[in-house]
């Protein structure tokens, strides 16, 4: 799942997901008012995460309220470290904008050892 507002960041997230045979893009959110009509339909494994998404009408959603079994990557400008709102439960990684396929592969090598048992 990604959870980005930028159409140039989603489509290069887009095509970045695409070229790895074992992910599949199940939904993307734009604003925070579309993030659980995606979870309820699925359960992602992996949900990639921009912080800084237009809430409109999200009915009191908030990233905290992200499944606790799913593994988050940040991929966002704002650093982890500095954001002030609700975190998700699951295990958080860190994917800082701007992203290269390189770094993608290494973060998304890293989900997927442990998703693994590796």
């Amino acid at each position: 799942m990604l959870v980005e507002d930028e159409a140039l960041a989603i489509e290069m997230m887009r095509d970045y997901i695409d070229r790895r045979d074992e992910l599949v893009l199940i939904g993307i959110a734009s604003q925070m008012s579309e993030i659980q009509d995606i979870l309820d339909q699925f359960t992602p494994s992996i949900i990639f995460l921009d912080f800084t998404v237009p809430p409109c009408e999200s009915d009191g959603f908030h990233f905290g309220m992200l499944p606790p079994d799913a593994n988050i990557i940040v991929v966002s400008a704002i650093p982890l470290a500095h954001f002030k709102g609700n975190l998700p439960k699951g295990d958080i990684y860190e994917l800082p904008k701007p992203i290269s396929f390189d770094s993608f592969n290494r973060c998304v090598n890293q989900v997927l050892d442990k998703l693994s048992g590796r």
